[in-house]
């Protein structure tokens, strides 16, 4: 009885996985670098809660400013990591969606989600199980910089980390307390 007890205790202590929803903690907006290529005008904007990220593509309004330009954020993976999140995506590019795409990237290798010669909003979600040290990035792109921009959304980001997490101190302690009376029963059981 008492043998099974700690060996749940511990197992429970030792497999629990640090989750992380939204744009928080490990996962936070200050923990991504943001990039702009090439002169693009697109931008990165974090919700201040946490529950969305908004990328706009390049779009200047000159024809001479012809230009490629991918808006980027990105974040290094501490841990072996599962990662989901939705998206939402809409180009107001006259071209449609080919010339605004977007994606993701694991590094620097480019996923494109949004579908090609489309003028309809588009969604999805996506879950992707990445390995520690692999650069994760949300991608948008413009082959032009022109014409109108596109808009990508992702929401119910979610991020579970494979490597174990290390217990808070106080969750040590109550784990320890149990374990004390779990022994004290044991021995009052035991001298009866």
């Amino acid at each position: 009885m008492i043998k099974s007890s700690i060996t749940f205790i511990a197992a429970a202590l030792l497999s629990a996985g640090s989750a992380q929803a939204a744009f928080t903690g490990d996962f936070a907006a200050s923990q991504w670098a943001s990039a702009i290529t090439s002169g693009g005008n697109g931008s990165v904007v974090f919700a201040t809660d946490g529950s969305a990220l908004t990328l706009t593509s390049s779009n200047h309004e000159a024809f001479s400013s012809l230009i490629a330009a991918d808006v980027s954020s990105a974040i290094t993976l501490k841990n072996d990591t599962s990662l989901s999140f939705n998206w939402s995506y809409v180009s107001n590019d006259e071209n449609g969606s080919t010339s605004d795409p977007f994606g993701y990237s694991i590094n620097g290798a480019f996923v494109q989600l949004s579908a090609n010669d489309s003028w309809d909003p588009q969604s999805g979600n996506v879950s992707l199980n990445l390995s520690k040290g692999n650069t994760f990035a949300f991608v948008s792109r413009s082959t032009d910089s022109i014409f109108g921009a596109s808009v990508a959304t992702l929401t119910s980001f979610n991020a579970v980390s494979a490597t174990p997490a290390v217990p808070e101190p106080s969750g040590l302690a109550l784990a320890a307390a149990g374990l004390v009376a779990v022994s004290v029963i044991s021995r009052r059981r035991s001298t009866r």
